[in-house]
Formats: C-alpha cells, structure tokens, sequence
C-alpha cells in the first residue's frame, strides 16, 4: 500500500479502482457481493476499507499458468 493514501475509499474512488460504475458498486454492496466488514458508515457516509478492497482483488486473482 502506498503512503499517504487513506484507508478509506468513497463509493467512487471503488468504481474507479475497479473499473465499475457507481451504479454497480452500490447494487453489489446491497446484495452483499463485497466481504464482510469492507463497507464503514461514518457520519453518514458510505465508506471502504481499502485493504478489504485490495485484498478482494488478490482474492480474486486466477492462477498463472
């Protein structure tokens, strides 16, 4: 992880990492596509943790042959 980059991600910093639109990153955190305890509510607003994020790609990542 790089320095000086917060821990948390807004909702558009997601879909930008991931290349999704806001629109799905919302609809897969309503349906419960993103691990568990990835997601913060903090005054209001909703948040990720970047290193649940992160570590859903290195999940997700297949095998090299």
């Amino acid at each position: 992880m790089q320095t000086n980059v917060s821990p948390l991600m807004t909702p558009k910093e997601v879909a930008t990492y991931l290349r999704l639109s806001i629109a799905t990153v919302y609809a897969k955190k309503c349906r419960g596509e993103f691990p568990k305890g990835s997601t913060v509510k903090l005054f209001g607003k909703l948040l990720f943790k970047r290193d649940k994020i992160e570590q859903l790609i290195e999940d997700s990542t297949e095998p090299s042959f």
